[in-house]
């Protein structure tokens, strides 16, 4: 028996409710079914103005990929996921996330709570570069209205992304201060949003919680940035 057992500090600055087997059947059928929005991602909008969608889902025989820019999915698979198949779906965008567990028995939705907050607990965005072989011939763009690509890595591993593939490149942006300067990056990126807690047995401040928010591809989206020789992070952006 763990005698230092406590339960653990919830994530400051998010609000993750359960959803009811209807809504879990409507996320389903849009995305699945007929291929169109999910609604239930775009009823969390709160008035704000509707962007891009995106889908991860992995099966017990695969990985399904797929975006929704506007009314529409494209995915990495042409057939609709069988619900037994299914171990884990994430349908999410910049405002929300929803996460369907195993045989979709279960589901949630993530969305940012109201509030203020200390900054040290603040939410954080960070971006995670989609690892890529360089190179035009590790690489397939399978065209269409919405993107699609096929990465390849030299071990034959393979990847359906639903981005414009860019390769991983960096350039020298000079800062205010002379003589001074960052590593701008560019490529294919996943987007993070992370939440925070503070333990308060322990005094320990730490990531607890994370929801995806997009796939981009050109400059890095996030910081943080940090000054090329010294490798000190920069605080102007």
């Amino acid at each position: 028996m763990n005698v230092h057992a406590h339960e653990p500090p919830d994530p400051v600055g998010i609000d993750v409710d359960r959803l009811a087997p209807e809504r879990i059947d409507t996320v389903l059928t849009d995305v699945f079914g007929h291929g169109v929005r999910c609604r239930e991602l775009d009823r969390a909008l709160d008035g704000a103005p509707p962007g891009p969608q995106w889908l991860l889902a992995e099966l017990g025989d695969g990985r399904v990929t797929g975006a929704c820019p506007r009314g529409r999915w494209r995915r990495s698979d042409g057939d609709v996921a069988d619900r037994w198949r299914i171990l884990e779906v994430l349908v999410f965008a910049a405002h929300a996330q929803i996460r369907l567990g195993e045989g979709a028995g279960s589901g949630w939705i993530a969305t940012d709570a109201t509030g203020d907050h200390p900054e040290w607990l603040r939410p954080r965005d960070r971006s995670f570069l989609l690892q890529g072989w360089v190179g035009d011939e590790y690489r397939n763009s399978l065209g269409g209205e919405v993107p699609m690509t096929v990465t390849r890595e030299p071990s034959g591993t393979e990847a359906v992304l639903p981005v414009p593939w860019t390769d991983f490149s960096g350039r020298l942006r000079p800062l205010s201060e002379p003589g001074r300067s960052a590593l701008e990056s560019t490529g294919t990126w996943l987007t993070v949003r992370e939440y925070w807690a503070a333990d308060p047995a322990t005094g320990a401040v730490g990531v607890a919680f994370h929801r995806l928010t997009g796939m981009y591809a050109g400059t890095k989206p996030t910081g943080p940035e940090f000054e090329v020789g010294t490798g000190d992070r920069i605080e102007e952006h």
